[in-house]
């Protein structure tokens, strides 16, 4: 069988529930040849919708023709929109879609019953514990798996001749300051005070359970507080939570067995449940079979090596914010990141990749603001990228490749992509790879992806600047009307080579020193239109022969080039090629203000002798004035 690939598009917000998924899906794939493509997200509702579609631009990155299958892990991605553009996009490319969270009769499910465990909880919340007023603490109102365990419980209370009444119902869109706030402002406002709380997840739970204990209400003595999922900071929490246990490890493994049979042309049944578990814990008053004095005991063992590796990740981050800052030019950001990746390793990994969005540097470049709303373009800036240890200096990047690869042969590669965005603007995209640890210990993942947006946006918001300043200076120290550099810039450059001559290096250069002839008679008898055309000609002539050096206008009529490399060397016959072609243009036909005239004189820095960058140049000036008077005599 040829390698497959499979996409798999989900919200790091559930990171231990999606990565037992994932171990169960790997372990179920482990005799086929296949490469899993994660596409993650921490988007969130809330006050900034551009920010929500910065993250949610990580689903359109890959090209699904290329792949063989997606699944898409939808517990927690409420999106209904970008899950609708995902199920079209898959239609499209033809290949076949399995849901995770979300039942749509469509496409292929595997999923959690979420109904069987919740009605546990309920029938032992209300048989074993007597509770007759529940409160449920839902997520939001599209989310299927939310609604699903709603319904149980108010099943389960319709069988027991109890209701839900509509305030005992709070959506939160999976916000624990929802949470909680709707909780005690109930409780000060109404004085009612529930038997349980029956929380969308163990989260919710754990929060709610906190600021009950600061409001002086004890759980469970007082109120029961109830989770879902059972993940492992639930288990441990003081009190531990009562939860339900969705075995998405069998959940993963049942879509590895429905891929298995796709990809050897079967059609598995379209849908595969698989049945929760209650597990009553402290937090309904219950004795558990785990000993959860030991495993905390365990934690706080275990809690100085986390703190040591918390305080280097955050060494790490700072670090690596001052050194992508330090940079000052777009290329430097490759330079940033090699010496990141140079010595500490610890969280990329041996495959770590970035890639940046060409319009970025256009746009500091050209001062605009172009980026991309949406999309990725055909080819990246690969800014860094290793893989397996092996770094690729290659910088345009096809990006339907995805990442670049030493071979897609050999095991199971395993791959984890994260969006960077400036609002809902596109700048590019992380990868790490072969790690499934970074998606259970998604904090760190998201606090990394978070904190390097924010770096990388303050760094190219800083060269945008520095553009703009460029820009302005270049404005302030150039002559409007011949483009060439100004009076002011002169200046400047005379303070540098002064200061240049007053340190023990001692430059080479030479200053020459120009004045147009016949300005006022043109002036006077063409008009000053044909005077300023005199005057641009002039200066382009000088332009071209000094092409090395820079060019100064410093008034009306005067010009001056500071002629340093190669000009310097050749600046006898580089002046004699000029008076040559101002002989020619005399008998040329051409219109008068064609006819240039410039009197020009030339002064060398001698090291030994000049202590002050104006004896160069008056030596220079008056060469021009004698080199004038010839002029003048000769006509």
């Amino acid at each position: 069988m040829d390698k497959k690939k499979i996409a798999v598009f989900s919200t790091g917000w559930s990171g231990e529930i999606l990565y037992q998924y994932l171990i169960g899906l790997r372990d179920g794939l482990k005799e086929i040849p296949v490469d899993t493509y994660m596409f993650l997200n921490h988007a969130v509702f809330g006050p900034s919708e551009s920010e929500l579609n910065g993250e949610l631009n990580i689903c359109d990155l890959p090209n699904l023709e290329d792949f063989d299958a997606a699944l898409i892990f939808a517990n927690g991605l409420d999106f209904p929109r970008k899950l609708e553009e995902i199920n079209e996009r898959c239609q499209q490319a033809g290949i076949p879609m399995i849901y995770t969270g979300k039942d749509d009769e469509r496409f292929y499910f595997a999923g959690s019953d979420n109904s069987i465990g919740t009605k546990a909880l309920g029938k032992h919340l209300i048989e074993v514990h007597g509770a007759k007023k529940v409160w449920f603490i839902a997520g939001s109102a599209e989310n299927m798996d939310s609604n699903s365990r709603l319904e149980a419980i108010q099943e389960v209370l319709s069988e027991h001749g109890l209701s839900l009444e509509t305030d005992d119902i709070c959506y939160t869109n999976w916000s624990p300051y929802v949470a909680y706030t709707y909780v005690l402002d109930r409780l000060r406002r109404t004085g009612e005070k529930p038997d349980a709380i029956v929380c969308a997840n163990d989260t919710l739970a754990m929060i709610i359970c906190a600021e009950l204990g600061k409001n002086g209400y004890r759980v469970p003595e007082d109120i029961i507080v109830t989770g879902f999922d059972n993940e492992m900071l639930a288990q441990i929490y003081d009190p531990s939570i009562s939860s339900v246990d969705q075995r998405f490890d069998n959940v993963g493994r049942i879509s590895a067995e429905m891929l298995t049979a796709l990809f050897h042309g079967e059609t598995p049944e379209r849908a595969h449940r698989v049945a929760c578990e209650f597990i009553p814990s402290e937090s309904c008053g219950c004795c558990s079979a785990k000993d959860f004095g030991a495993i905390r005991r365990k934690i706080g063992k275990d809690k100085f090596n986390e703190r040591v590796f918390s305080s280097n990740f955050d060494m790490k981050l700072t670090n690596m914010e001052r050194i992508i800052l330090q940079g000052n030019h777009f290329n430097s950001l490759t330079e940033s990141f090699k010496q990141l990746n140079s010595n500490d390793v610890q969280y990329e990994g041996n495959t770590f990749h970035v890639m940046i969005d060409p319009l970025v540097e256009k746009s500091i470049l050209e001062n605009q603001r172009i980026l991309r709303q949406g999309g990725y373009p055909e080819k990246m800036n690969l800014v860094y990228s290793k893989d397996k240890g092996y770094v690729f200096n290659t910088n345009d990047f096809e990006t339907r490749k995805l990442v670049p690869q030493l071979n897609n042969h050999g095991e199971n590669r395993f791959f984890i992509f994260l969006p960077l965005h400036e609002a809902e603007y596109t700048v590019g995209y992380i990868v790490f790879g072969d790690d499934y640890e970074k998606i259970k210990d998604s904090q760190l993942l998201r606090k990394y992806n978070e904190r390097l947006n924010i770096i990388l946006n303050r760094f190219f918001q800083r060269l945008r600047l520095d553009a703009l300043n460029q820009r302005l200076l270049q404005m302030t120290e150039t002559d409007a009307m011949t483009h060439v550099k100004n009076r002011t810039a002169f200046e400047t450059r005379l303070g540098d080579l002064q200061a240049k001559i007053c340190s023990e290096y001692k430059p080479e250069f030479a200053i020459g020193v120009f004045d147009i002839n016949n300005l006022k008679h043109i002036n006077d008898s063409l008009g000053h239109e044909a005077g300023d055309e005199y005057i641009i000609n002039s200066c382009k002539l000088i332009c071209k022969t000094f092409k090395k050096s820079a060019v100064y206008r410093i008034g009306g009529d005067e010009f001056v080039v500071i002629l340093e490399r190669d000009d310097y060397n050749a600046r006898e016959r580089l002046l004699t090629e000029m008076q040559e072609e101002m002989t020619r243009l005399k008998t040329a036909e051409v219109p008068i203000f064609e006819r240039i005239s410039v009197a020009s004189g030339m002064s060398v820095y001698e090291k030994d002798k000049d202590f002050n960058i104006s004896e160069v140049f008056n030596r220079a000036d008056a060469s021009m004035y004698e080199n004038k008077a010839i002029m003048k005599h000769n006509k």
